[in-house]
């Protein structure tokens, strides 16, 4: 039944048994952690479940307590007819009862901060394996917005899902338009940002409709006419799986006597850095001499590239492009040197079999089963630059589904950016070399688990950074 001002509880919110949410075997996702906040929620308001808006947990801003916070009791404080404040405060009681929850408190007026255990919040690895599912809001355990709380009356069914996947002309939707055919940049600027939306818009479309086999582009496409990316294969049977080689070479930069201003600046910067350049900024029609950073502006030009025609840090795309391969390279360099890793580059897979190996592929069995990530794992990922990353991490479906609803590229780009620059920060604190960031090469025992763990949120950085590029557009290179 429902409390109201004067017939709630007066112990703090508890009631009986904690909520009945199941440990994190799928990882701490967004989702996980959206059905832990609800399901408090629901037992101390006695609000439905069905009736319970989504939590939609954020994490905090820095220097606030807490791993994640949720305005939650906002938004249910009508339909429970209890002031805000003694909502979360109820709630935040409910949490305390969790085993997974270290502590959770009421932050202003209705705001509600959770701490997870260290082992919870690290497992969120388990459910990043498969960039394309998490990103988007398909795989085991992950949601994005709306939270799956109350049912989403704007969620397309699978005929709206079908109708999306042609975009302009008819053009299937994971084609990407030609730039070099553009008449001015301001056109060229146009066709990238519709490309970036349409694809973004589509992966969460299919994912609502249950079209789990176009959410997964990968790769770039021929350097001419009209362009589609192929779906991206998913995980083998058994061993690692597989990720499509890609190299950095830019067939636009090898362009001789490019004709028209759009094939210029392509052979100036390559079309990655151009899509990335035109999709970063946020007004649509941006003032002439606008920059979205130093050194870049928002409509670059073969004589203006700014940093856009820099292969370095000052160039976001080559950034972002640069923590793929790197993470990406490190994976192979593992597995060249004995270690089973979560997936591999096709140039580097053998007739070895992962079973041959001998190491571990994690400090878990598997991202299905009950078995906890190991101390010493859970050690290994809970290192601040680690954390950092994870936290990264966390963000991206909601993320995505922000730059979907809103159709605003830039939402992702700058996601992806600073997923890069935690992922580039986490590495150089293990070390410059890749042998530094991973560990001993002849590591075993507790210290073989934290290698193998590492390894883990590498595949991870790696899936969700190659897929969030690849919704812009942009190649992923899977080599330094």
């Amino acid at each position: 039944m429902s409390h109201g001002m004067d017939d709630g509880p007066q112990d703090g919110g508890r009631r009986g048994a904690p909520p009945p949410v199941p440990a994190p075997d799928a990882g701490a996702t967004p989702r996980w952690v959206d059905e832990l906040l609800r399901t408090a929620a629901a037992e101390v308001s006695g609000v439905g479940l069905d009736r319970v808006p989504g939590a939609q947990p954020r994490r905090p801003p820095a220097g606030a307590p807490g791993d994640f916070a949720s305005a939650l009791p906002l938004r249910l404080a009508g339909a429970a007819h209890t002031p805000a404040d003694r909502l979360a405060a109820d709630i935040a009681a409910a949490l305390r009862a969790h085993p997974q929850v270290v502590d959770a408190a009421v932050e202003g007026r209705g705001f509600v901060n959770l701490t997870l255990t260290p082992a919870a919040r690290v497992s969120l690895v388990r459910a990043v394996g498969d960039g394309a599912a998490y990103l988007t809001g398909g795989g085991p355990g992950t949601a994005g917005e709306p939270s799956l709380g109350a049912p989403d009356p704007g969620a397309p069914s699978a005929a709206t899902a079908a109708q999306s996947a042609v975009g302009r002309g008819g053009a299937p939707v994971w084609a990407l338009s030609a730039l070099h055919t553009a008449t001015s940049v301001e056109e060229a600027r146009i066709l990238a940002r519709d490309d970036a939306r349409r694809r973004i818009a589509h992966a969460r479309e299919a994912v609502h409709a249950g079209a789990d086999d176009v959410v997964r582009p990968r790769g770039r496409p021929p350097s001419s006419g009209p362009r589609q990316a192929a779906p991206a294969t998913g995980a083998q049977a058994s061993g690692p799986a597989r990720i499509p080689e890609v190299s950095w070479r830019d067939p636009y930069l090898d362009e001789r006597s490019p004709r028209g201003p759009v094939a210029r600046l392509l052979s100036v910067t390559g079309e990655a850095s151009a899509r990335v350049a035109f999709c970063r900024s946020i007004p649509e029609r941006p003032r002439r001499g606008e920059v979205t950073g130093p050194g870049l502006p928002a409509v670059p030009t073969a004589e203006a590239p700014g940093h856009w025609a820099r292969h370095t840090d000052a160039n976001p795309a080559f950034r972002v492009r640069y923590a793929h391969a790197h993470a990406v390279s490190t994976l192979a360099w593992s597995f060249a040197r004995g270690w089973d890793v979560p997936a591999l580059p096709e140039h580097a897979i053998t007739g070895r079999t992962a079973a041959a190996a001998g190491r571990p592929l994690s400090g878990h069995v598997g991202p299905t089963t009950t078995t906890g990530l190991t101390p010493a794992a859970v050690a290994a990922l809970d290192e601040p630059p680690a954390a950092a990353l994870i936290g990264e991490l966390f963000d991206g479906p909601g993320v995505l589904a922000t730059a979907a609803r809103r159709r605003e590229p830039h939402i992702l780009v700058r996601y992806l950016e600073g997923l890069a620059i935690a992922y580039h920060e986490w590495r150089e604190s293990r070390g410059a070399a890749i042998g530094d960031m991973i560990g001993p090469e002849t590591a075993d025992g507790a210290c073989g688990e934290g290698i193998a763990a590492r390894l883990e949120l590498c595949a991870a950085a790696a899936g969700v950074l190659g897929t969030g590029l690849s919704l812009l557009g942009v190649s992923a290179p899977t080599r330094l």
